[in-house]
C-alpha cells in the first residue's frame, strides 16, 4: 500500500509539468495494481503489469477492463498455514463519459462482463488434506471506476484509476471431515492503480 501511495503522490508532482492532452489514439506501458478485497478472508495483493488503452477525449467513449488478480484465501475451519488462492480473470466492457482541460482529464466509467474463476489449493494443505474438495462458478462482474489522465509529454501520459469491483462466484469447499462450507467468499474488492503510458499511434 506504501509503494501506491508513493506513486500517486509522483503522479501529482508530475502533473504539473504537463502542457497538452496526449497525442495519438493506444497508449501502452505500465502500471502497479493495489487490490483491497472487502472480505477479510481474502488477502489484499499489489500487481505489477503491462498496461494498454484508448487514451480518452472528452465525452462519451468506450471503456473495457480487465482486473485480474489472484488473493490468496484463508481457511474457513480456522486451521492456520496455506489454504489456497482464488483466480478472478473478468472481461468487461462498458462506457465512460471524460470532462477536463486538455493537461487533465477525468473519466467516469462502468463495465461489465463475465469473470472467469478458479480456486486451487496450496500444496502444504493437500498434504495435511488429501480429501477436501473445491467447486467455484464463474460469474457476473462489473465496476464502476474514476480515471485520471495527467497529460506529461504530447505522446506520455501518468494514469491514475480508482474503482470498486463487484463479483460474487457461487463456491463450495468441502473439508477432509466432509464439512461443507457454500458461498463463504466474496470477490468484491476495492481497486487503485497508478501508471504510464507512451501513445505509439
Amino acid at each position: 500500500m506504501n509503494r501506491v501511495a508513493l506513486a500517486a503522490m509522483l503522479v501529482l508532482c508530475t502533473a504539473a509539468a504537463a502542457s497538452a492532452q496526449t497525442e495519438g489514439r493506444v497508449g501502452v506501458g505500465a502500471s502497479v495494481t493495489y487490490v483491497q478485497p472487502t472480505n477479510d478472508e481474502l488477502d489484499s495483493v499489489v500487481g505489477y503489469g503491462p498496461l494498454v488503452r484508448l487514451n480518452p477525449r472528452r465525452g462519451w467513449g468506450p471503456a473495457g477492463a480487465f482486473n485480474w488478480f489472484r488473493a490468496d484465501l484463508q481457511n474457513p475451519s480456522g486451521e492456520g498455514g496455506e489454504f489456497a488462492r482464488l483466480r478472478v480473470r473478468p472481461l468487461m466492457a462498458g462506457i465512460a463519459y471524460t470532462i477536463g482541460s486538455d493537461r487533465v482529464l477525468t473519466s467516469f466509467s462502468i463495465v461489465a462482463g463475465p469473470s472467469f474463476n478458479s480456486i486451487d489449493f496450496e500444496d502444504e494443505f493437500l498434504d495435511r488434506s488429501p480429501g477436501a474438495t473445491v467447486d467455484i462458478e464463474n460469474s457476473f462482474a462489473f465496476r464502476p471506476g474514476v480515471n485520471v489522465t495527467f497529460t506529461v509529454a504530447p505522446r506520455v501520459a501518468v494514469v491514475g484509476f480508482a474503482g470498486y469491483f463487484v463479483t460474487q462466484p457461487d463456491v463450495v469447499y468441502r473439508d477432509s471431515s466432509g464439512t461443507e462450507f457454500r458461498n463463504r467468499w466474496k470477490a468484491d474488492s476495492v481497486v487503485l492503480s497508478v501508471g504510464m503510458v507512451y501513445s505509439i499511434f
